[in-house]
C-alpha cells in the first residue's frame, strides 16, 4: 500500500530508511520519474512514493512518518558510532559501516 508521497527521491529514501530502521518493510517507487520533471505533467500521483509491503505495519509506519514530518529542522553535528568508531553525518540515524543505531 502507498504510505507516503515525497517531494523528491532523496526525501523518499530518507523516509523509507526510517521505516526500515524500525523493521518495517518498505520500498521507494517512481523515483525515476523525477528526472522527467518538466517533460511530463506532475502531480502528487507521480511524485516518488513509499510502498508499505505489509498492511499490518501501517499504524507504526504512520507514527514514524508523522514524527518525521513534525520534527524541527536543526543543525546537528556529525556523530561517532559507539560500536565501530566511524564518523557518520548528522542526518543519518544508523552507522553506514555497521548499521548500529545512534545513541542519543
Amino acid at each position: 500500500m502507498k504510505i507516503y508521497s515525497a517531494s523528491n527521491p532523496i526525501e523518499a529514501h530518507i523516509v523509507c530508511g526510517l521505516l526500515q530502521s524500525q523493521g518495517i518493510e518498505a520500498k521507494v517507487y517512481a523515483e525515476d520519474l523525477f528526472s522527467l520533471k518538466g517533460e511530463i505533467p506532475f502531480s502528487n500521483e507521480t511524485d516518488p512514493y513509499i510502498w508499505l509491503l505489509h498492511q499490518q505495519d501501517e499504524s507504526q509506519a504512520r507514527t514514524i512518518i508523522s514524527d518525521y514530518e513534525t520534527q524541527p529542522v536543526e543543525y546537528a553535528p556529525d556523530w561517532q558510532c559507539d560500536t565501530c568508531g566511524e564518523m557518520v553525518e548528522a542526518q543519518f540515524p544508523l552507522c553506514w559501516n555497521c548499521e548500529a543505531q545512534r545513541v542519543e
